[in-house]
């Protein structure tokens, strides 16, 4: 007989957000049994995600992302759609198992294996050239060798139109451009701001992954230019490998008044030099007014004109007024011909930018958090009307601690709240401590940068406390960084 439809047992609710977070929640948890409990209650292996930030993931998605072989093999017994693309990004399970096989973590409920999880989608049938919304390819967002193996292993192809070549992505890597080429890649493929692959391993200094890219391409392709005119010694010239810069003149790539600029203004010398040799007939490049300060100290440098340098140098630093000078962007970038060159000349190597005249907090309504920020005004010349910031921009600088009024503030009308653009707050040794620049670090004290020299502005560190908050986790590395400060005991 039967049952009567008022005793029918009611169908399971897999559609609300109460009902599905408990799902997903078990698959990215890697909790299997209760997974399995929820498909015998009336979950599926192709239900859909329907809230949060994920929405539209699959739970073979959630799986894959978390590296869980286990959860990915149950979920492919149970049917699971191995090419499902999420509505949103147009991701999939083998693109998000790509993605993040290159993250590492520990898991108490399942082992991760990335390993084994792109291998068990792949031999599913998940097509490696299937592209997300952006057109990203599981290719291109590889983060390891192997990956790439693996996905060519399983026919990916190098080529497959996208507006994100793998090949540009993974220029940088002289181990995956040699994997990617052996594969067919086109070296002269590009972008769609027409950015070459020659041009992005040129920028970054990876002097083998450019002679690679040289030996496959013709010499047409070598000369050719992006959207805005720049070729590949122009993003030489930014990167500043003076055996890239000489790779590129010898493929006949012209050194022009640009590129000669664009290496000075980094610091690069070196490569200027070779650039303004190779120039004809040799020329220094003018330099517009605005220029950056470093453009014009390092020109003079490379004129062989050290005490215009100085003098350019100290009138920027005269003027700073919390903006990098040329010697803290050169500790920053960890370029150390810059620095030793900044150094010869005699620079302050303890200038910091200079201590406020009036610190207080102030309420700020228009914020999330309504919570007040700390201002610092800053005295003459910082007061200049050309740092005043411009309308509809943020104008403070947020800090932890309150400081209030000083005795000695200017009378109203005749300070200048300081932009937090470009707000620099310590000195050049502080800023080789936190990038963990040791040989720029050693340059510095000798040129006499005092340790304990604390900064004008909370927390009021010195190179000493930073290294004492944030050691270095090689233990070697930290010996070695204690007795350069003057932490190590006699």
């Amino acid at each position: 007989m039967a049952a009567h439809p008022a005793k029918a047992e009611p169908a399971c609710d897999t559609m609300s957000a109460q009902a599905q977070i408990p799902f997903f929640d078990a698959v990215e948890r890697g909790r299997l049994r209760e997974v399995e409990a929820f498909l015998a209650q009336g979950f599926g292996a192709n239900d859909v995600q329907g809230y949060g930030f994920n929405v539209g993931d699959s739970p073979l998605m959630k799986a894959a992302q978390q590296g869980n072989a286990q959860m990915v093999k149950f979920l492919l017994r149970r049917h699971a759609d191995v090419n499902y693309r999420n509505a949103n990004d147009g991701e999939t399970a083998l693109l998000r198992a790509a993605k993040f096989a290159g993250s590492g973590g520990i898991s108490d409920t399942h082992a991760i294996n990335f390993r084994q999880t792109l291998a068990l989608l792949l031999k599913a049938g998940a097509n490696p050239d299937t592209p997300d919304r952006n057109g990203g390819l599981p290719l291109f967002f590889a983060p390891t060798t192997w990956v790439i193996q693996a996905l060519l292993a399983a026919g990916a192809d190098p080529n497959a139109a996208t507006s994100n070549p793998p090949l540009i992505e993974h220029a940088h890597d002289p181990a995956r451009v040699r994997l990617l080429l052996a594969a067919g890649a086109r070296p002269d493929v590009r972008d769609a701001q027409g950015v070459s692959a020659l041009a992005v391993a040129a920028e970054k200094g990876r002097l083998e992954s450019v002679r690679q890219l040289l030996a496959a391409m013709a010499p047409d392709a070598v000369r050719g230019t992006d959207a805005d005119g720049l070729n590949a010694l122009d993003a030489a010239a930014r990167g500043g490998d003076a055996g890239i810069v000489r790779l590129l003149l010898a493929q006949g790539l012209p050194a022009t008044e640009r590129t000669v600029r664009a290496a000075a203004t980094q610091g690069h010398l070196q490569a200027a030099r070779l650039l303004h040799r190779a120039m004809v007939p040799p020329q220094w490049p003018s330099l517009e007014a605005g220029a950056p300060a470093e453009a014009r100290v390092y020109l003079l440098i490379l004129q062989q004109k050290p005490q215009e340098a100085l003098a350019a140098y100290r009138a920027f630093e005269a003027v700073a007024c919390g903006r990098m000078t040329p010697l803290a962007s050169a500790v920053d970038a960890g370029n150390m011909e810059a620095v030793r060159a900044l150094l010869a000349l005699g620079v302050d190597v303890n200038h910091q930018t200079p201590a406020p005249l009036r610190s207080e907090l102030v309420p700020q309504p228009q914020t999330s958090s309504g919570l007040p920020r700390l201002v610092h005004v800053l005295p003459p010349p910082c007061n200049d009307a050309s740092l005043a910031p411009q309308a509809g921009s943020p104008t403070l600088l947020q800090a932890a601690l309150p400081v209030g009024r000083l005795p000695f503030a200017p009378a109203p009308g005749n300070e200048s709240a300081l932009s937090p653009a470009g707000f620099w707050t310590d000195n050049a040794l502080m800023r080789a401590v936190a990038r963990n620049h040791l040989e720029i670090a050693r340059l510095l004290v000798a040129a006499g940068a005092d340790p304990a020299l604390r900064s004008h502005y909370p927390p009021h560190a010195s190179a000493q406390t930073w290294l004492q908050a944030h050691p270095p986790s090689h233990g070697a590395s930290l010996a070695a960084w204690k007795k350069l400060l003057k932490l190590s005991r006699p």
